[in-house]
């Protein structure tokens, strides 16, 4: 399962509340975010490091660059598995 499925709002401003509803994993199901809990977070290195405005990914607690880049993976992942087929999993919805 994964992490997180949300729902998004395309007509509000980019970086102004777009994201209207978040639900994490647990449990076999989703459940509200637990505004007291930690949550490790796994992203690209442009985030991690402030990126489009993400600086709290760049001050966050415990922050640390681990493994190798997001292109070095897609690529080892793409010559292993050959050609990908998007699909959609329910995960993300438009409000």
């Amino acid at each position: 399962m994964a992490g997180l499925k949300y729902t998004w709002d395309p007509k509000v401003a980019p970086n102004e509340g777009r994201i209207v509803a978040v639900l994490v994993a647990q449990d076999g199901g989703y459940g509200p975010i637990d505004p007291a809990a930690l949550y490790s977070v796994v992203t690209n290195n442009y985030v991690r490091n402030g990126g489009d405005g993400y600086k709290i990914f760049r001050d966050g607690l415990n922050a640390y660059d681990y493994g190798p880049g997001l292109e070095v993976v897609l690529a080892e992942y793409m010559a292993a598995q050959g050609s990908y087929v998007p699909y959609l999993d329910g995960r993300i919805s438009m409000k």
